[in-house]
Formats: C-alpha cells, sequence, structure tokens
C-alpha cells in the first residue's frame, strides 16, 4: 500500500509515512489497496477480520492481534416515525467502535517493531489502545483530560496502560502526546485521529453493513462526528465497494455534532470552505465528540457535500433525553451515540424520508459514561 496526502501529490510507502503530509500538514490515507472482492470473503475469519484479504496489515509469519472486534449487529427498529437499523458498534471488546480502527493500527504497528504505543484520547480510544497493545504484548501510554470520565480512565488502566492525565481542554491531551512521541524510535505515536491505519480499519463498518443488508447500500449513514472516524470510515469503505465494482450506489451522510463543539456542521451550514475551531471548555455528556479542531475537517466536508447530505447540532437537553429513550428499549449507549437519534428526531419527515433505508452507528456503550444517580 501507498500512503498519500489527498491534498497534496505528496505519496510514500506507507510503512514509511509519517502521519501528516510534510507539504501540507494534512493527514494521510492509504491508497492502492487491494480491491473489495466478495469471493475473498472468509466466512470462517473472525469478526472483521473476515475482510484480511482487504486488511493486508500484517508481516510475514507475523500472528494476528485480536479479540474478535467487528460483526456487529444491525438491529432493525423504529424511531421518531422512521424504521431504522442501528449498527450496534459499541458491542466491541472495549465497548467502543474504536476497536475496528486501534486492532488494525496495532498491528500495523507491531510489524514495524515498535514496543511502545502512545494516543490522546477523552477516553475511548485510550482503553481500545492500552488493551490491544496488552493483547499484543506492548506498552501503551495514554494522555487522556483530566476531565474525561472516570469509568474511561479505569479502564486503561486496567489494561495495563500508562494513564497520564492533562489538566485543560481536550487539545492539552494532544500536545503532550506529540511531544512526548517526537524524534522517538521505540515509541509510535498510535494516533486514532492521525494515524491511516486506523481510519483503514474503520472502512470495514461499511462492508458489514453492506453484507449484513443483503448487498444494499443504505441511503443514509448516521453518525456522530469528533474527528469524524467513524463516519469518514464508513464513507472510505463504501467509495471502495463502489471502486471495486461491487456495488454502484453511495449513502447520504447525515454528520452529528453536540452544541458547543460543532465546528464541522457551522462550516457545512455557512457553506464555508474552511472550519473555525471550537474554543470551548466546559464539559459535555458527549464527551467522546467534544472536539474542537476535527484533524480531518476537509475530507468530512467533502464527504458529506459530495453525498449530499447535510449536519445536524444536538443541544444537551435532546441528548440527556435521547439517550433515556434509547435506554427504555433495551439500547443502552453513552451519550456520544445517543446523538444519533436526537439527530434523527430533527430531521424525520423533512430530510429523511420514511422510504429511506436508514443505518444509525452507535459508537459505545453505556457502560463507558453511565448517568449519575
Amino acid at each position: 500500500m501507498i500512503a498519500y496526502c489527498p491534498t497534496s501529490r505528496f505519496h510514500c510507502p506507507a510503512e514509511q509515512s509519517p502521519l501528516r503530509c510534510p507539504i501540507t500538514g494534512a493527514p494521510l490515507e492509504f491508497s492502492d489497496m487491494p480491491l473489495f472482492d466478495l469471493g475473498s470473503v472468509n466466512p470462517r475469519g473472525v469478526g472483521m477480520w473476515r475482510y484480511a484479504a482487504m486488511l493486508p496489515v500484517l508481516r510475514h509469519h507475523q500472528q494476528l492481534t485480536t479479540l474478535g472486534e467487528g460483526w456487529t449487529p444491525l438491529i432493525a427498529d423504529g424511531w421518531a416515525n422512521l424504521p431504522i437499523h442501528w449498527k450496534f458498534d459499541a458491542l466491541m471488546p472495549t465497548g467502543s467502535y474504536k476497536d475496528r480502527g486501534v486492532a488494525t493500527m496495532v498491528n500495523w504497528l507491531k510489524g514495524l517493531g515498535y514496543e511502545s504505543l502512545v494516543d490522546d484520547s477523552s477516553g475511548n480510544a485510550g482503553a481500545s489502545l492500552a488493551c490491544y497493545a496488552g493483547r499484543a504484548g506492548l506498552h501503551s501510554c495514554i494522555f487522556v483530560p483530566e476531565s474525561a470520565p472516570e469509568p474511561k480512565k479505569a479502564q486503561v488502566t486496567v489494561y495495563g496502560g500508562e494513564l497520564v492525565e492533562v489538566p485543560g481542554p481536550r487539545a492539552e491531551a494532544t500536545r503532550a502526546a506529540e511531544a512526548a512521541t517526537l524524534n522517538s524510535r521505540e515509541m509510535a505515536y498510535a494516533s486514532h485521529a492521525w494515524h491511516p491505519a486506523f481510519l483503514f480499519g474503520q472502512m470495514t463498518v461499511a462492508w458489514e453493513i453492506w453484507e449484513q443488508l443483503d448487498h444494499t447500500v443504505p441511503d443514509w449513514i448516521v453518525a456522530p462526528v469528533g474527528h469524524g472516524g467513524t463516519l469518514l470510515g464508513a464513507w472510505r469503505g463504501f467509495q471502495h465497494l463502489r471502486a471495486s465494482g461491487v456495488t454502484h450506489k453511495l449513502p447520504k451522510l447525515l454528520a452529528v455534532q453536540a452544541e458547543p463543539f460543532t465546528p464541522v456542521h457551522n462550516a457545512f451550514q455557512s457553506q464555508s470552505a474552511r472550519i473555525q475551531p471550537s474554543m470551548h471548555i466546559r464539559t459535555i455528556s458527549a464527551d467522546g465528540i467534544a472536539i474542537s479542531y476535527p484533524v480531518r475537517w476537509e475530507a468530512l466536508l467533502g464527504a458529506i457535500r459530495f453525498s449530499q447530505g447535510t449536519t445536524v447540532a444536538v443541544v444537551e437537553e435532546e441528548v440527556v433525553a435521547a439517550h433515556g429513550k434509547l435506554a427504555a428499549r433495551g439500547i443502552f449507549v453513552e451519550p456520544t451515540s445517543a446523538v444519533v437519534a436526537a439527530a434523527l428526531e430533527q430531521t424525520a419527515n423533512r430530510v429523511i424520508k420514511p422510504r429511506d433505508l436508514v443505518v444509525g452507528i452507535l459508537t459505545g456503550h453505556g457502560l463507558k459514561n453511565p448517568p449519575k444517580s
């Protein structure tokens, strides 16, 4: 595979690629990936590794590091007078959708010989990295905001990860993680926001949805957006299906953000070519998407516009109400996932029609950030 920058002509072998394009500073992506071949899907493969032929991240004779991540349920339901399918990615080994990208990234980095992996996180990515690093026999160091939910911080340490709490907003944890890995040959910055292998793994959610819908592309994909790995990964996955000649359709994208962290929503609705960071420090229940400056904002805006999709911003009261209504139906997710249900209530019969085939991605389990008693 080749790593490339969508905003420049920079290309390099993927194993040599930095996390940023040296010309533009933009995040890199993989290209020259194997085409999606239904005949190469291994029905006996574990979880998302049924697609191992399309995920060439292992070195020669390297043993796969996995906990069975992927192949999560697709649940038929109804919401806001709309038929809906929930893609329940909360049912991952660590209770978060991030296990897809992290498992892919850890296998990639282990094959390159790194011994220690570092990330900054509000909790979910850090817990996932600590888990899979431990499974791979590697050390992990996770920088988190002091305000991150206690269950998420506890999950990092229970997996044996080194937890470093950083005062201030989420961006300060990023700065600390980048500084720790600067010029290190043994320690890799395993960033779920920046690393192209993470986004590569997230593509598998699209392939699963397509298979679970009997080889059908949905009309809409609805997902929470912080850095945007869920939505952009799904979009890349459906793009790859079309580029491989497997399907001729792409879904529309509905990107959901939570007030006051709405830089993508603001840029889309104002038809701006750039985003303005959301300079806020207050905490919100949807902590997983409390991102002031999404790394892949340009690709996200391009994908939403190309898909003829849209964005929605929800407020705290809507998130809390949707969270409770989902739980009452037996679907216990963290508030970050509940923004999807809140957004559907805003768009039902206005943007999304009852005849549309809609998939909402639920990204994290409710035990990650349970309600305060």
